[in-house]
C-alpha cells in the first residue's frame, strides 16, 4: 500500500473540481526527509497547474516498484533503471536532474586499494540489490574481471551509509555510496575515509508522467518542471540537494542505462 506523505491543498485558489494529481516518490529516503525535501516542488506545483497535488510514497521499494508499473501513481520520481521500464507502461520521461550518479567505494585512509583489481579477495558492504548503484558497481568489477562470491564478498547492509559505516569499523574493506550522498554523511566518518572512483557516471532520478493525464496537461507539467529551478523556492531545493537543476532527458541517457536495465532484467528473472 501506498504511504501518502502530505496534501498538495492550500490557500490558494485552485481547481475545485480537479482531482488531486498523485505524484510517487522512490523511498530512497525516510518518509519524513521526502516530505521535508519534496514540500516546496509540492507546492509549486499546486500553484502553477492550479489543482490539489498529493505525494505518495511506498513502504518498500519493491511495494514502489509495483505500483509504478501497475500504472498508480500520475507522476513519478523515480530511479532511472525503473524509469525506463516505466516508460514501457504508459508512462511518458519528463526530466532528469542534471547531476550524475557516480557510484564509488570508500575505504580507510591508509588502505591500498586504487583500482578495481584491487578488491580481489575482499569484501564490500552495499545496500539495497537493486539499487541502479549497486548493479553499476558490479557490473565495473565484472568488467575488470571480479564476480561476485568467487573474486569478492558482498557485505549487506541496511543503507548506504551503513555501508559506508561498515568499512570505518572493519566489518567490510569498503563501502558503496554515492558521491552526492557520501557528502551528506558526518564529518567524522568522512574524516575516516578515502574515494575509490569508479568512473561510472548514470543520469540522475528520473521524473515521468502517466499518459493518462493527456497532451496538453503533460506539456503544461513539463513547462512548469523545467522553470521550477528558476524561481528561489526551486533554487534551494536544487542547492540542498546538489541536483544543479532539471534536464530533457535525451536519447543518449537511455542508451547509456541500457547495460544496466538489462542486468536488472536478468537479476529478476532468477529471483
Amino acid at each position: 500500500m501506498a504511504v501518502a506523505l502530505a496534501s498538495g491543498l492550500t490557500s490558494l485558489a485552485l481547481a475545485q473540481d480537479a482531482p488531486p494529481l498523485r505524484i510517487g516518490i522512490h523511498p530512497f529516503a525516510s518518509t519524513l526527509a521526502l516530505v521535508s525535501a519534496h514540500k516546496p516542488l509540492q507546492q509549486y506545483l499546486a500553484k502553477e497547474l492550479g489543482r490539489p497535488v498529493e505525494f505518495y510514497t511506498a513502504p518498500n521499494f519493491e511495494t514502489y516498484v509495483e505500483t509504478l508499473m501497475a500504472g498508480g501513481y500520475d507522476i513519478a520520481i523515480s530511479p532511472p533503471h525503473f524509469a525506463v521500464l516505466a516508460m514501457e507502461a504508459q508512462y511518458v520521461p519528463l526530466v532528469r536532474y542534471r547531476s550524475r550518479l557516480e557510484p564509488i567505494l570508500a575505504v580507510r585512509k591508509g588502505d591500498n586499494f586504487r583500482q578495481a583489481r584491487d578488491f580481489r579477495g575482499k569484501r564490500i558492504a552495499m545496500a539495497d540489490r537493486t539499487a541502479i548503484i549497486r548493479i553499476a558497481a558490479v557490473k565495473w568489477l565484472a568488467d575488470h574481471g571480479l564476480q561476485r562470491g568467487r573474486d569478492y564478498q558482498i557485505v549487506e547492509r541496511p543503507t548506504h551509509g551503513a555501508s559506508v559505516a561498515a568499512a570505518t569499523m572493519g566489518e567490510a574493506d569498503a563501502g558503496l555510496i554515492t558521491a552526492e550522498a557520501l557528502r551528506l554523511l558526518p564529518a567524522d566518518i568522512q574524516a575516516e575515509i578515502r574515494v575509490v572512483h569508479t568512473g561510472v557516471k548514470l543520469p540522475h532520478l528520473f521524473t515521468l508522467v502517466h499518459r493518462r493525464l493527456g497532451d496538453a496537461e503533460i506539456a503544461r507539467l513539463k513547462m512548469a518542471l523545467l522553470a521550477f529551478p528558476g524561481t528561489e523556492q526551486g533554487a534551494r531545493f536544487m542547492e540542498s540537494k546538489a541536483y544543479k537543476g532539471y534536464e530533457e532527458i535525451v536519447p543518449e541517457d537511455l542508451r547509456a542505462l541500457k547495460p544496466y536495465v538489462d542486468l536488472y532484467r536478468a537479476m529478476s528473472a532468477t529471483q
